[in-house]
């Protein structure tokens, strides 16, 4: 926890109903999901390529907005926070950082990879509850394995992976923090999962 913080890009827009109406400039902060890279010291590397395929985003999240919820039927946004980019980018930064794969790809890189994450984010948004709030992250990932067209064991597996961390601090700072925590603890599970399934799949015989 030491490690986690999060970076915000501050950027000037003018807020106005009709040129010249005199009204002040809103600061929009912009937000990054950040952590530490999770380290696997222990572990033995994989020599095998694995590509990622671009995320998928529910329609309800698909946008910059920093969404929150204060009941199961409404979805609201901050006037003046956002996220900076897609936080589905981070995944592809921590495999990389991992060390734990021969190479990882990108999907807009040109190189085939033998095993290919696909994902989506169902879920990203603050709940908002009478007494609390937290950050919730719902993150589906499917794994294939290219060869095992020939054997049609070509899926290796599909995971739902949620996780919930409250605020420390409650504002658009402290969403961005706890988001920050519960994206580290899923993407430090997903890496496990993937490293697991292409480690036994490498060394069947």
């Amino acid at each position: 926890m030491n490690n986690l913080f999060c970076i915000i890009i501050v950027s000037s827009f003018l807020i106005t109903g009709c040129a010249g109406s005199g009204k002040p400039q809103y600061n929009v902060e912009n937000y990054l999901l950040s952590y530490a890279v999770p380290s696997w010291n222990n572990l033995d590397i994989v020599a095998a390529s694995v590509k990622f395929n671009r995320f998928s985003i529910a329609a309800a999240y698909n946008s910059t907005n920093m969404f929150f919820r204060s009941d199961i039927y409404s979805l609201d946004s901050f006037n003046y926070s956002r996220w900076a980019v897609n936080p589905a980018d981070i995944l592809l930064r921590d495999m990389r950082g991992s060390g734990l794969f021969g190479a990882i790809y990108s999907r807009s890189e040109g190189d085939e990879g033998r095993f290919v994450i696909s994902g989506g984010i169902e879920e990203f948004y603050l709940r908002i509850d009478k007494s609390n709030k937290t950050a919730v992250i719902s993150i589906t990932i499917s794994l294939k394995d290219t060869q095992g067209n020939e054997t049609g064991k070509a899926m290796m597996f599909q995971k739902k992976y949620v996780r919930e961390e409250p605020l420390q601090e409650s504002s658009p700072r402290g969403y961005c923090q706890a988001a920050s925590q519960a994206m580290l603890v899923i993407s430090q599970q997903i890496t496990n999962d993937i490293y697991a399934a292409v480690k036994t799949t490498t060394n069947r015989p």
